[in-house]
Parts: C-alpha cells; structure tokens; sequence
C-alpha cells in the first residue's frame, strides 16, 4: 500500500474562508502564514482535553469536531459542533485560562492551529478583525444562553420539536430535510440520551408529525403541528 503526501496547506488562501480572518491586511495575513501548523486528525482524535492550558486556536478546513463535556456518569454533552469554516477554543485563548471542554474529530479532519500571541497582535493591529472577533464571542454567548434556556424550560418533547422545526424553512408546512449528524449526536446537543429520543421520534411518527425516510431522510409532514409542539 502507498501513502501520498498531502499537499501543502496555503494558510494565506485558507484564512480567507473564516470569518474574521478575512478581514486581516496583508501584514496580519502573513505573520499568521508563518507561524500556522497544519493539523491532521483521525477520527476520534482528541484535540483539546479539559483543562489543557491553551496554547492557540484551532480552525477547521476539513471533517468535523464535536466540543464536548462529559458528566460524572460518563454522559457526554455536546456544546458545539465545529464544520469546516468555523474555529475553536478563542474563548479560553483569549482570556488564558484553561480549555472547559474537549474536542475530538467526529471524521478525519484537516486543521489549522494559530498561536495564540499571533491572535492578540492581529486584534491588536486590525480593528475590523478585532470587532468580528467580539461579535463572534458575543454570538456564542448568546447562543450557549439561548441552548441553556430551551434545556432548562422545555421538555423533551419540545427540545426535539424545537431542534426539527430549525431545519425546515420559516413558513414551510411541509418539508423533507436530512440529517447531516447521526441520533446519539442529536441526542447528546439536546442532553437526552439516545433512547429517549427514540421514544420521542416514534411518539412523533404516530402523531403524523414527521415520517422517517431511512437512516437520516426525514419528511417533516405538519411543521405547524410540530411548531406548536415547540412552544408549549
């Protein structure tokens, strides 16, 4: 068997696919080419483990990373899934405190790891990326407390109605959507086990909410219906 070489990562190419980045000059962009570091991941490979001391960032470029926390029981808890455009573990970078979740390539993945001096000079040196940077933790702020509230307020039942009827357009009533992440991964983003959310996808197939379509096609068949199981 032969192993080809994987081709050379052009960081200043790539940076111009995330938010943020993009709005770096020419200077930014360079010193951040210089010192990147391509990542290759395997799947299942750890990352980032609870309690590392942050050394950098970390942006996706291929696969896909799962952010997680586990409980006591050994349950695990998804708090973001990381597609390749998207970065990770600026919140812990920035503020130099140690990482509070672990993240593990869910499928073999390419990264690109951005020290963390490199990140503080360029929002030093370009205020448009140093706004785009605070809008994005502001983003994620609101996103974790929004997450937190559905947990906390609705039942299992809505949080699953809840997360389907985001997947469909607003003023659909019908919809076939696919699911691009497999149920224990839906069910660990929702904190409920896997066969709860089995119970509850079947309770809503024989309510003729949603008909099933292999191992991720779903119809999405009365999202009024589905919608108002959300909210109350």
């Amino acid at each position: 068997m032969s192993c080809s070489k994987a081709p050379a990562v052009d960081t200043q190419d790539l940076l111009a696919r995330f938010a943020a980045f993009n709005m770096l000059d020419a200077a930014d962009r360079t010193r951040i080419q210089n010192a990147a570091r391509p990542i290759h991941a395997a799947r299942g490979e750890l990352l980032v483990q609870q309690e590392d001391c942050p050394r950098g960032i970390h942006l996706v470029l291929a696969g896909r990373v799962k952010c997680f926390v586990l409980s006591p029981s050994g349950g695990e808890k998804i708090v973001r899934l990381a597609d390749p455009g998207s970065f990770f573990g600026e919140e812990a970078a920035l503020l130099n405190r140690p990482h509070i979740v672990n993240a593990q390539a869910m499928t073999q993945s390419e990264l690109l790891f951005v020290p963390t001096g490199l990140l503080r000079e360029a929002m030093v040196s370009s205020t448009p990326f140093a706004v785009s940077m605070s809008m994005r933790l502001a983003t994620a702020s609101y996103d974790l407390m929004s997450t937190m509230q559905v947990q906390f307020q609705l039942s299992g039942t809505q949080r699953v109605a809840h997360y389907l009827t985001r997947l469909a357009p607003d003023d659909a009533e019908h919809c076939e959507i696919r699911l691009d992440i497999d149920k224990q991964t839906i069910a660990a983003q929702l904190n409920l086990t896997p066969e709860t959310l089995s119970r509850i996808l079947s309770q809503l197939t024989r309510e003729g909410m949603i008909q099933p379509r292999g191992r991720r096609g779903m119809v999405l068949s009365k999202l009024s219906e589905l919608r108002s199981c959300a909210a109350h």
